[in-house]
């Protein structure tokens, strides 16, 4: 598989110079399988990027397929949706995965997302490409050769994400954002989700010690002590606080992989950057 991020931001967009080096955009991530397979986590604004990489190939002549995993439907998980060319462009085809909610079906919600308050794209019926929207359970499902599971988590009181694994072969990476580690029970959980993943990419905007951890998000701490427990080789940190600037991120970095080498723990750790191709 091939990985390759988009938008690793949360909340909202950053487009000042001082986020260039990793990226601005909120969350969109790419994977690739050995059988030209094409599996997007998450349609923030980086979806919009990935749109116009992909429509040199397959996707600009309407013969593009791809399936979109949605964790959950925050704003900065889906706002890129209706824009990219690839979606207006007849014959596209994109499999919608996702969690239905309190406020309607995923259709529904998606829907919502294109009022005429919000959007000029007026409703998912003036969208061109094809759509054919799943509601996410943990059954197991397949994209190609590529095996995906998902499993349902905490995002504060009144809200689910799901987080995905997805292998194929013997390789496996996991993707999970806006978790919040309130009980044992969701530890084990991602424990077992996890358990010896090649890559793992989390999300952990805050430290223990900032006083906005408790907005129900993870901490950079608790990624860390789980990706250990579960085994995993490599950790990417990603839905970046959209205040921490490129030199607090390589700072954060630093000290994190300082704590590391002091425990002599094999785990790799990067942060996650728009742009490189990572290999799993």
């Amino acid at each position: 598989m091939r990985v390759q991020f988009w938008g690793v931001r949360g909340a909202v967009p950053t487009p000042s110079i001082e986020y260039l080096r990793y990226g601005g955009n909120t969350c969109c991530t790419a994977v690739s399988g050995a059988q030209g397979e094409l599996v997007v986590l998450d349609a923030g604004t980086g979806f919009c990027q990935l749109g116009d990489a992909l429509v040199s190939g397959p996707f600009g002549q309407g013969q593009g397929e791809m399936v979109l995993l949605l964790s959950h439907t925050h704003l900065d998980h889906i706002l890129g949706f209706p824009f990219p060319g690839m979606i207006h462009c007849p014959g596209n085809l994109f499999h919608i995965y996702g969690p239905d909610s309190t406020r309607g079906s995923l259709t529904a919600v998606c829907n919502g997302l294109l009022s005429p308050a919000y959007s000029p794209v007026y409703s998912l019926e003036n969208i061109s490409a094809r759509q054919a929207f799943h509601t996410i359970n943990t059954q197991p499902f397949q994209a190609g050769g590529l095996t995906i599971r998902a499993w349902p988590f905490p995002h504060g009181e009144h809200m689910s994400i799901w987080a995905y694994r997805i292998t194929e072969g013997d390789h496996s990476l996991v993707y999970i954002t806006d978790v919040r580690y309130t009980s044992e029970q969701i530890r084990t959980d991602a424990i077992a989700l996890f358990a010896d993943a090649d890559l793992l990419i989390h999300s952990a905007p805050y430290m223990r010690d900032e006083s906005v951890q408790n907005h129900s998000h993870c901490c950079v701490e608790d990624a860390i002590d789980l990706a250990q427990a579960a085994g995993v080789r490599s950790l990417m940190l990603f839905h970046h606080a959209p205040g921490r600037t490129d030199d607090q991120i390589d700072t954060l970095l630093a000290h994190y992989r300082t704590l590391l080498a002091q425990q002599q723990s094999p785990l790799h750790l990067e942060a996650a950057r728009e742009g490189p191709v990572i290999e799993v």
